[in-house]
C-alpha cells in the first residue's frame, strides 16, 4: 500500500458539513485491491487479537460487531485503515468516531477520510494505521503501545488548556466562532 497524500480539512468540507476536523488520505491499495479480508487467512483474529475494543465499531452494520461481520465477510484494506485510526485515536484518548472510505476514481485508489480532535494526532494516526495494517497482514508483531502513547504526547503538546478548552468546546456548540 502507498499513502499518496494526506490532508487535514478545518471547517465544512466535501466530507461533511458538520464535522470540520477531518483527516483525509488518498491511499492506493496496489496489489491488495485485489484481496479483500475474507482473503487474507487469519486477518480477522489478529485485527481482534491487536485491537480488541474494535469490536465496539458498529459500521453500516448498525450494531456492536458490524465491522467485524463486514470484516468476515470481505471488506477492502481501506476501510480497514479507516477504522484502526478511528480506534487507535480512541485509545490515545481521543474519542473522534467519524469515518468513510470512498473510491477515488482510479481502481485500487480510495478516500480514507476520518475525524481528528488534534490534527498532528490525525496525520500519525493515518500513517500508522497503514503500518498496523501491513503488519497484520503479514502476520507481524507490532508495538501498538508506543504509537498510542506516541499519540498521547502530540495531543498534550497541542491541546489547549483545561479552560481556553473548555471555553472553546462551548463557543463551538454555541455556533460561535472563535481564533
Amino acid at each position: 500500500m502507498k499513502i499518496r497524500e494526506i490532508n487535514a480539512m478545518r471547517g465544512p468540507n466535501y466530507w461533511s458539513i458538520r464535522r470540520h476536523k477531518l483527516i483525509v488520505m488518498v491511499l492506493d491499495l496496489e496489489e491488495l485491491e485485489e484481496k479483500p479480508t475474507n482473503k487474507i487467512p487469519g486477518f480477522r483474529e489478529r485485527l481482534e487479537s491487536l485491537l480488541p475494543s474494535i469490536y465496539t465499531h458498529r459500521c453500516s452494520v448498525g450494531t456492536e460487531g458490524g465491522f467485524l461481520q463486514r470484516v468476515d465477510e470481505g471488506t477492502w484494506m481501506g476501510h480497514v485503515i479507516e477504522h484502526i485510526a478511528l480506534e487507535i485515536q480512541t485509545l490515545a484518548g481521543m474519542d473522534t468516531g467519524f469515518g468513510r472510505t470512498r473510491g477515488y476514481g482510479e481502481v485500487g485508489v480510495y478516500h480514507v477520510v476520518f475525524s481528528y480532535m488534534e490534527e498532528k494526532v490525525g496525520r500519525f494516526a493515518a500513517k500508522a494505521s497503514v503500518k498496523i495494517a501491513e503488519a497484520l497482514i503479514a502476520g507481524e508483531d507490532y508495538d501498538l503501545e508506543s504509537d498510542i502513547q506516541y499519540m498521547r504526547e502530540l495531543r498534550e503538546g497541542e491541546r489547549l488548556g483545561p479552560s481556553t478548552g473548555s471555553i472553546i468546546e462551548e463557543a463551538e456548540s454555541r455556533g460561535i466562532p472563535w481564533i
